[in-house]
């Protein structure tokens, strides 16, 4: 029986690039307006033993954590990853009301395996319900707005970002396609007024759920210490029973270097094309604020990391 999602919807102002938006409560997530139409079947969709799942607050190293994963289950089959672009190999269920990035090409794949296939009911969650096998799926929503069943049913991978930094390689992001002072950016994220909203909501949704023996949380800071070390630990996660060796092979092809300027890693969007991709550095933020609002972040994320666990990572 169908479930339906505890939450409300209140209009919000449009939103640069991505137009009529809603604000989702709880939570304060600030979403397309297509997702109030798409809601309740992404609550509802159906995950699999076998599906492997990446949530992530955008910026915190989703496009490599992806191919890492892809890599990982697909280790006799890397060539791919440097011709078939990863939306061709994992799954974004958000595709269906964040843009028009892939909405062709998604919605080509799906009507050659159901013709009659209606582009309202989502592209992205009808060629994720066709799929056949190991799904693997990403996301940028907190995990409020999944199936509450999802942890019982598959593993979910779950990256967080220093929040200065996630901030700024946003700020980076949006200049790509839109000029805006990092002033603007820095305010609307630490309000939440940007989109997917509150960063804190999102983190906060993963760790209380921190002990479920199917949540897997990495740090970025920790995968650019010792990238090694992080994919040790994800394949006893995982259970895929890779050999150094392979997970060698794994580390390189998933490294900045090979993913910065790689055509699969190039997108066409809002008036941009190139690649996403920034430095990939921990600690990008730091000399790029304002004093003044250098010390303003601090005193946020200090405030905030408190509320979510005085044992949380990012005090400051």
């Amino acid at each position: 029986m169908e479930k339906k999602i505890p939450i409300t919807f209140e209009d919000a102002e449009d939103f640069p690039h991505y137009g009529e938006m809603v604000l989702v409560k709880p939570g304060d997530t600030l979403l397309p307006i297509g997702y109030r139409r798409l809601a309740n079947t992404i609550y509802n969709f159906e995950y699999r033993n076998e599906d492997i799942c990446l949530f992530t607050y955008p910026k915190s190293g989703t496009n490599w954590v992806a191919q890492i994963l892809w890599g990982m289950t697909h280790i006799n089959e890397l060539q791919r990853a440097t011709t078939e672009s990863v939306d061709r190999r994992l799954l974004l269920l958000d595709n269906d009301f964040l843009h028009d990035v892939s909405e062709k090409d998604y919605m080509e794949r799906l009507r050659a395996k159901r013709p009659e296939a209606r582009e309202d009911d989502g592209p992205a969650l009808q060629l994720a319900a066709l799929e056949k096998g190991r799904r693997l799926i990403w996301s940028h929503l907190p995990f409020n707005l999944h199936n509450p069943n999802i942890l019982d049913k598959c593993k979910v991978v779950y990256v967080m970002r220093h929040p200065k930094d996630n901030m700024f390689s946003r700020y980076i992001h949006f200049n790509k396609v839109a000029q805006g002072p990092i002033q603007y950016v820095a305010e609307t994220f630490m309000t939440g007024d940007t989109i997917y909203g509150s960063y804190w909501h999102h983190v906060n949704e993963a760790w209380k759920r921190k002990d479920h023996p199917n949540l897997h949380i990495m740090f970025y800071e920790d995968m650019k210490a010792d990238i090694m070390a992080e994919l040790e630990k994800l394949n006893q996660f995982l259970g895929t029973s890779l050999t150094e060796e392979q997970l060698k092979r794994v580390a390189e092809l998933t490294s900045f270097n090979n993913m910065k300027d790689h055509p699969t890693m190039v997108v066409n969007i809002q008036g941009f094309q190139g690649s996403f991709l920034h430095k990939g550095e921990v600690g990008s933020s730091k000399g790029q604020l304002p004093p003044e609002l250098d010390a303003q972040m601090d005193a946020w994320i200090k405030d905030n990391a408190l509320r979510v666990d005085p044992a949380f990572r990012y005090l400051s």
